[in-house]
């Protein structure tokens, strides 16, 4: 990729992990994340999977409300309610 020092929406694939040291902003998949918290969900029914496994529902039901709209009404949007994952990632890293 050159000099290029970007945001890279990807999975957790580890050939990606070299240009994340170079510069790189990983940006993960909510496919993905999703998935590792139905796995938790499935083997231990933890309550904190189950409560993100609803918190990510509601996301992709705002983004699938949204679809018509302009980017900039999205941006609108998503800036209102992101703020409590936010909150979340500075808690848990």
């Amino acid at each position: 990729m050159g000099r290029w020092n970007g945001k890279l929406v990807c999975d957790d694939s580890a050939g990606y992990k070299a240009s994340f040291e170079q510069g790189i902003t990983e940006i993960g998949c909510m496919a993905h994340a999703r998935s590792k918290f139905f796995d938790l969900h499935a083997a231990n029914k933890s309550q904190l999977a189950d409560q993100a496994l609803h918190s990510i529902a509601g996301l992709y039901e705002i983004e699938r409300q949204a679809w018509h709209m302009s980017d900039e009404e999205r941006w609108r949007i998503r800036a209102k309610v992101e703020h409590p994952f936010r909150v979340i990632k500075q808690q848990f890293g």
